[in-house]
């Protein structure tokens, strides 16, 4: 979840009730997760990695003294998940779509930018940090041998011998690389690097949004924010990678190696230099690492090894968010729409903690009633030097006269803050749900995982924090506090403006809500309620006795 997010509800809300806490009137009225050398798990020391299905079986070739392709050549490997297409100059993945997620045009989603490679290079490329292997491995034309949904790739010249054995599994989205390198005969330790821009290339590339992500502990991942990265990192881990907001691309083994990660720059469309993610797996010779390219979906990740699952992130409150995210998917299931599931959830929610509501309005109320007895303390206190000992005991008057009306004074707060996680909770919840992408709802809402082109969700959900705002008793508010209150619902409008409008959605449909119920406090609570309570003739005097 971002930080910035949570700084700006805090202080919204912050401000709010300081406000009124400060002001009520009379009774008339990746920072950045920084990657240190870690040291791999304890729990971690030998992970059990489920061998793939499918084994690739190497062909007999030897090794002569050059073996190269004859010309540019592309190989490519269809599986009903996904599309996969790998160029045998340097032996990299060109191309990898998934079958089940779209762009806007509704073909396959690619994942790998196509403009990127020619400067910074390719996916699944073996670096030595021997600069002039490298730069021959980066041109080599391998010689290519296809079968099924295997792929070989072999290379010699020049002393330099390389072969890559890929197996691609049908029913995941996982496939398995094994490598060697031997320059004169003799083994050369050499890493896979993960390179170029990678995501959903149908949408403008954020770098807010592009992480590279390490496991830590059996069930916890890191970090490393691109936009934050400065220095090259390293550490050891069994599974790395990178992502965006909805995919993941990692290397997977079963234990931990060292890790590289380091930031790169191209040039964007327009010039501007464009920052990338880079992470380096070394990998052991003649061994099979299994890469996981795909969405980040729990079945899925969980299929393809099932500590992968723990890659998901849903922020500090993702304990809070996992079960949410769990009741809308079964709301779904019911409704098949996720706008209408979002709107059910909410009113779910917002009936559940209307409780919490009503005591926060009724203990505003209490602290109105006491204000004129508070303030005449208050004024007493701050005429008394600090080391007057009768501070001591206007500070006692205070609690007790909190005691004798029955005040918290944190009551009108508390109830509020007790909310917050779950507010934050939902916001990753349906902020980083792949299963929201290209969602539509109704009408102009083609994909809750987007901002309302129109702005259409985000002005009503102003509209309904302005009329709740104004239902809210506040007499004989001073003007400047009145002023203070609008900026509110002007401050979240701007702020759900670029934010997915799933979301703005749900701030929308949890407003109406409020709204509603506040109509229903201002009857049966509220100083008039009570008045006209009081009002009311009593059963001895009506019947005038």
């Amino acid at each position: 979840m971002e930080k910035r997010v949570i700084i700006a509800f805090v202080l919204s809300f912050v401000v709010l009730y300081a406000f009124r806490a400060l002001y009520s009137p009379p009774p008339t009225g990746q920072e950045p997760q920084q990657a240190a050398q870690a040291s791999p798990p304890s729990s971690q020391k030998a992970p059990v990695v489920p061998p793939l299905q499918q084994n690739v079986e190497a062909p007999e070739v030897a090794h002569a003294a050059e073996i190269q392709g004859g010309k540019t050549e592309d190989f490519t490997v269809d599986t009903p998940l996904y599309t996969a297409i790998v160029s045998n100059i340097g032996g990299v993945l060109k191309s990898y779509k998934l079958k089940d997620y779209t762009d806007g045009a509704g073909h396959s989603l690619e994942l790998i930018n196509q403009s990127a490679p020619m400067q910074v290079g390719s996916p699944l490329a073996i670096t030595t940090g021997d600069k002039t292997i490298d730069d021959q491995l980066a041109k080599a034309a391998f010689a290519g041998h296809r079968e099924g949904d295997s792929l070989s790739l072999e290379f010699a010249g020049s002393g330099l011998y390389v072969r890559k054995d890929l197996a691609f599994d049908k029913d995941k989205y996982l496939f398995s690389l094994k490598a060697t390198v031997t320059k004169e005969g003799k083994p050369v330790p050499y890493s896979l690097v993960w390179q170029g821009v990678f995501g959903d290339q149908s949408i403008a590339q954020d770098v807010a949004r592009k992480n590279a992500v390490y496991q830590s502990d059996v069930n916890a991942y890191k970090r490393v924010a691109l936009r934050s990265l400065k220095d090259p990192q390293d550490f050891n881990s069994p599974r790395a990678g990178v992502e965006d907001q909805y995919f993941l691309a990692a290397f997977m083994f079963g234990m931990p190696e060292a890790v590289k990660i380091r930031k790169q720059e191209y040039n964007g469309p327009d010039g501007k230099p464009v920052p990338s993610l880079a992470v380096s797996y070394s990998v052991p010779q003649d061994t099979a690492i299994r890469i996981y390219v795909g969405p980040k979906q729990r079945q899925s990740l969980q299929q393809a090894d099932p500590e992968l699952y723990a890659a998901l992130d849903y922020g500090y409150f993702g304990f809070i968010a996992k079960p949410l995210l769990d009741i809308l998917l079964w709301i779904h299931k019911y409704v098949g729409n996720f706008g209408w599931a979002i709107i059910l959830l909410t009113v779910g929610l917002t009936l559940i903690l209307f409780p919490l509501r009503l005591k926060q309005q009724v203990s505003m109320l209490k602290m109105q009633k006491i204000q004129p007895h508070m303030r005449r303390l208050q004024d007493q206190y701050k005429k008394l030097k600090a080391s007057d000992p009768r501070r001591t005991q206007v500070q006692t008057d205070m609690m007790n006269l909190y005691k004798e009306h029955g005040v918290n004074p944190m009551g009108g707060c508390l109830p509020l803050l007790l909310q917050m996680p779950l507010l934050f909770a939902f916001y990753s919840a349906l902020g980083y749900s792949i299963e929201l992408r290209r969602a539509p709802w109704i009408f102009w809402i083609k994909d809750l995982s987007q901002p309302d082109p129109y702005y259409i969700i985000p002005i009503a959900m102003a509209v309904a924090m302005f009329a709740q705002q104004k239902l809210t008793p506040t007499p004989n508010v001073d003007p400047a506090q009145a002023k203070m209150m609008l900026v509110m619902p002007i401050v979240f409008t701007f702020m759900f403006l670029n934010y997915g409008s799933g979301l703005a959605l749900y701030w929308l449909t949890s407003n109406i809500i409020s709204v509603g119920q506040q109509i229903f406090i201002n009857k049966y609570w509220s100083p008039q309620a009570e008045a006209k309570l009081r009002a009311r003739p009593r059963p001895n005097e009506q019947q005038g006795t």
